[in-house]
């Protein structure tokens, strides 16, 4: 039987970094709209299109228990950018209300003095 040789701590850690992605950041302002609900400001991820996406944040007193054996429900269809058609931020434990083009992003100005 033959045990497996023990890696020296450098070899390990190389191999995690060369396995992560990286993503680009991603511009996101949060604002409170309602008691429970959250108003977002975004870019795509995938497109970069401003938008605002109005969410409530689920909490056991505004949403049903989900049942045990029942898979995590994929992101809903209006969860989609008008742009692009992708999901245009990750989010969890809210429900969408409404997603908004803006007509310019809030970050423009920013990029322009950076670059």
């Amino acid at each position: 039987m033959d045990t497996p040789k023990p890696r020296r701590f450098d070899e390990t850690e190389s191999q995690q970094e060369e396995t992560e992605q990286s993503f680009p950041t991603q511009h996101v302002k949060i604002y409170q709209s309602s008691e429970a609900g959250q108003l977002i400001i975004c870019e795509c991820r995938s497109c970069s299109t401003p938008l605002s996406i109005e969410v409530i944040f689920l909490t056991p007193q505004n949403s049903k228990p989900k049942p045990k054996n029942k898979p995590d429900s994929k992101q809903d269809d209006e969860m989609k950018c008008p742009n692009c058609g992708r999901i245009p931020i990750f989010l969890e434990g809210c429900a969408v209300q409404s997603i908004v083009q803006l007509p310019i992003s809030p970050w423009q100005d920013l990029a322009k003095d950076q670059g």
